[in-house]
């Protein structure tokens, strides 16, 4: 390897670690939006912990009945009428490192809840992984922070 090539990688590397680096420490707080866009997300304290409500959604109303999302397949029929805006979609959050969290992940498309790790992949992209069945099927998804 010549000396210039090797300089490179080096430089790459060290940028690599700088980018890590600067993203160690990150809160979850702010907003954030989904992979597929359809939602956004905020991070605030709730009680003596974090949670991720649901603050802002692309379709606002349910096309089939005209008004706003309901969380409808939730399975206790109790809190099916609740709006899907405002409501904690990530809760039970626990830091298990430095840009690590674990915790509840509440889907409102099937109304199940999953174990979940969040984690920065950059300062402004999130991964969550949400697992059924103790993590023999998990699901990962990108969400990118959201301009203030």
């Amino acid at each position: 390897m010549s000396i210039r090539k090797f300089l490179f990688t080096v430089a790459i590397i060290a940028l690599g670690g700088f980018r890590t680096l600067a993203c160690a420490g990150q809160t979850l707080n702010g907003s954030w939006l989904t992979e597929d866009g359809s939602s956004r997300v905020a991070f605030q304290t709730c009680g003596a912990q974090e949670c991720g409500r649901i603050v802002w959604l692309r379709e606002s109303s349910d096309p089939l009945t005209g008004k706003a999302w309901r969380d409808k397949f939730n399975p206790d029929d109790a809190l099916k009428e609740r709006a899907l805006i405002g409501l904690a979609i990530v809760s039970d959050i626990k830091r298990t490192a430095r840009n690590r969290w674990e915790g509840a992940l509440y889907n409102p498309l099937d109304g199940k809840t999953y174990s979940g790790a969040l984690s920065f992949l950059a300062e402004d992209r999130l991964q969550l992984v949400g697992c059924a069945m103790a993590g023999l099927f998990c699901q990962t998804e990108l969400w990118t922070r959201a301009a203030p």
